[in-house]
């Protein structure tokens, strides 16, 4: 019974941990992800970038080269697609915008 209760209060101290450390280090994956979601955002002027273009500063400074430039890359690819998509196109990146792109955008 000991046992069980130590698993349960150390899953409980694990969630917390979790939640609490909001400054988790994003992947490379996720950080390409965020470079071309503030792509896709830079082709509307509705959409506040602020908090992306902070994220990818703060991110970029600790990546490998590559990566940066496969980003780079992504978010310029991104931008001009969205400038100039219409119809199914435009609907795909705004689904990307209100799914994937939304924990980036704040």
């Amino acid at each position: 019974m000991r046992t069980i209760a130590a698993i349960v209060v150390l899953a409980a101290a694990t969630a917390t941990t979790a939640v609490a450390q909001p400054n988790v280090r994003l992947s490379d994956v996720e950080y390409m992800q965020a470079s071309r979601c503030a792509g896709i955002a830079s082709a509307d002027p509705s959409i506040d970038t602020s908090s992306i273009n902070a994220l990818l500063k703060t991110e970029g400074r600790a990546r490998v080269a590559y990566i940066s430039d496969k980003a780079d890359d992504m978010r310029s690819d991104a931008a001009r697609s969205a400038k100039h998509a219409n119809g199914y196109a435009k609907e795909k990146l705004n689904a990307e915008l209100g799914g994937v792109c939304k924990r980036f955008l704040g």
